[in-house]
């Protein structure tokens, strides 16, 4: 039990050094990229910096990430979505509304925790989507960044971390259920809009 703990305690004193947090930012740009679950280390990231620098740590790993998911979608796999587009031309229909949406659609998904994060840094580089807009949107995601990290900084130890369940909170539920309504509104509005004008 001595040893266990004591290899906690040197884990912990590690990732709170300068090549600790490196080697974090790192581990955190890497799960983005390969679509892996980052909810969990958003806690540990918590529990490692507190509230406010690791929710620093956070979102700076999720833009670098999410950036690199875009651009390698963006170079990688666009050409193809663009042949099945021109065989399948409802398809192009998804594509119009991106586009026409912006950045209001964009913020507006990253707001809502129905839109899963990872993925949707390879759809929005899918389509005609600007990488202004991608990054400028990328603040959607800060509110819950600071949520995971701040519940985080409340466990005391990792094993308490490890019970944490996913941060339930009022402000976050509305904010989640009206960027959500907001997203599928202005969608269909602007695939009505395409429709109407095609």
């Amino acid at each position: 039990m001595n040893i266990f703990l004591e290899n906690i305690y040197n884990l912990s004193f590690f990732f709170n050094t300068g090549i600790g947090i490196f080697s974090f930012v790192c581990i955190y740009i890497l799960v983005v990229i390969f679509l892996l679950p980052a909810s969990w280390l958003s806690l540990l990231s918590g529990f490692l910096y507190g509230s406010y620098l690791g929710s620093t740590i956070v979102f700076i790993s999720a833009c670098i990430g999410a950036s690199a998911a875009f651009f390698v979608s963006k170079s990688v796999f666009a050409k193809k979505l663009k042949t099945l587009f021109s065989r399948y031309p409802k398809l192009s229909v998804m594509e119009k509304v991106v586009e026409k949406g912006g950045l209001k659609l964009i913020f507006l998904a990253r707001l809502s925790p129905l839109f899963p994060f990872s993925i949707l840094n390879y759809f929005y580089g899918l389509n005609n989507v600007k990488f202004r807009d991608f990054a400028i949107g990328l603040l959607g995601i800060i509110p819950g960044t600071f949520l995971y990290c701040s519940i985080g900084s409340l466990a005391k130890s990792l094993q308490e971390l490890k019970n944490v369940q996913s941060p339930n909170n009022l402000y976050m539920t509305i904010v989640g259920v009206v960027s959500t309504f907001l997203v599928v509104y202005f969608s269909a509005k602007y695939s009505r809009e395409y429709f109407e004008n095609s």
